[in-house]
């Protein structure tokens, strides 16, 4: 099992990677970007953006967990327990949400927010499961 996490945590590092060169499309040249004439590709930066933020949000998640779950390999049958539903949740809201209308006074969040939220949302629950894992088996150890 540490050889498939390790592999994980390399896959999802890669992947952040990724999604920060295409959140960055226009300083790599990915996109035409001329600032002297202030002429911009938006559609293809906001298809990029579209793209690289979840990837660089989803996956900079995954990548702490699967490291703290590589140096407490006891807590992974909880957490999967939890992740089994809550990943394809956010894969799902990550590939449909939409964000703004862009009406007066929208109050719905940008999707950057909306990547960054749930990602948080993600990581600090997988935190608690894998600490009260933890603290479950040295309890069990100790009687």
């Amino acid at each position: 099992m540490r050889k498939k996490l390790i592999v994980t945590i390399i896959l999802s590092i890669l992947l952040a990677v990724v999604g920060h060169l295409l959140v960055n499309s226009y300083k790599l040249n990915l996109c035409f970007s001329d600032s002297g004439t202030n002429t911009y590709d938006v559609t293809c930066h906001s298809l990029l953006e579209r793209i690289g933020d979840p990837l660089f949000y989803g996956m900079s998640a995954l990548a702490v967990i699967f490291l703290i779950l590589f140096l407490v390999p006891s807590a992974f049958n909880a957490w999967k327990k939890f992740a089994i539903w809550f990943v394809p949740l956010m894969a799902i809201i990550f590939a449909v949400y939409k964000g703004p209308s862009g009406g007066f006074m929208d109050p719905t969040p940008y999707p950057k927010q909306v990547f960054l939220w749930l990602s948080i949302l993600y990581v600090a629950i997988s935190l608690i499961i894998i600490a009260f894992s933890l603290y479950k088996s040295q309890n069990k150890n100790k009687k």
